[in-house]
């Protein structure tokens, strides 16, 4: 699982636990697993120190709990994802970028309020890569742009769901035709199951990337989604490649179709 997307969904439903019911989340910062290797985790705001003078970067929250209680003040009523594919994929399409600082696409937590909307995005910069906690991670989530129009993405779940299995369907059927069985079972199989297990983050790494509270059916579909997330680098599933032109053909659209899926399934569960 992608650590800064990881990271991104469980601030969305931690928040959104947090907004409904105004009570703080035991333990969510620095406990949450997608924080494990983060030094820091801010919020920054171009901001004027005075009437006069220029904008400026400045600290809004110095981590996750602090920003929840300023979006509460603030009367912001959810947080939602949201995705843009790459406006240039004349080169590579998202799904062959994904394992690549800034490619795959951009992802923004959407925090909704009563008559607009403002979007956050992660940077991820390195920061003491000796540290003997291996918290190396400096992440910081800028306020890009405030008061815009509402524009909350909300895939239906039960189609999305559908949906993604049916590709994974088609996919681990191509994978064990291929004899890539390693992937077929330890990655499509499992994602299918997920999609209808009674306990669906169990054995994910980030087994809190949600909160329990989440309904059955968005965490089935979003840790489905999490086993399905096989892009990356070197060694990763999108690393390959077919001398046979049609089966290569077969492999980059099911591929790139699966990512799709992927994206839409997080966006549903999480959104929905």
């Amino acid at each position: 699982m992608n650590g800064p997307l990881a990271q991104l969904i469980a601030l969305a439903t931690h928040g959104n636990s947090y907004l409904k019911t105004q009570k703080p989340i035991s333990d969510f910062y620095p406990g949450n697993s997608t924080f494990q290797y983060c030094a820091s985790v801010d919020f920054q705001a171009m901001k004027k120190a005075f009437f006069f003078t220029r904008l400026k970067k400045k600290v809004i929250a110095q981590n996750p709990n602090e920003w929840f209680a300023l979006l509460s003040q603030g009367g912001c009523r959810s947080l939602k994802l949201d995705y843009h594919h790459s406006r240039d994929q004349s080169f590579a399409r998202d799904h062959k970028l994904a394992g690549f600082i800034g490619g795959g696409g951009s992802w923004a937590i959407e925090a909704v309020y009563d008559h607009y909307t403002d979007f956050y995005i992660a940077q991820w910069q390195v920061g003491d890569q000796k540290a003997s906690d291996r918290k190396i991670w400096i992440v910081t989530y800028d306020l890009i742009d405030a008061n815009q129009p509402i524009r909350v993405l909300k895939p239906a779940l039960l189609k999305t769901k559908s949906q993604l299995k049916e590709t994974l369907l088609e996919i681990k059927k191509f994978a064990t035709e291929q004899g890539l069985t390693w992937w077929a079972d330890h990655f499509f199989e499992k994602a299918i199951n997920t999609l209808t297990s009674e306990k669906p983050s169990e054995g994910f790494y980030h087994t809190d990337m949600v909160p329990a509270t989440m309904p059955l059916a968005n965490q089935q579909l979003i840790f489905a989604a999490g086993y399905s997330n096989v892009f990356g680098g070197m060694g990763s599933w999108n690393d390959m490649g077919f001398q046979d032109q049609e089966i290569n053909k077969r492999y980059e659209e099911l591929s790139a179709k699966l990512y799709e899926n992927m994206n839409v399934a997080f966006i549903a569960s999480v959104n929905s």
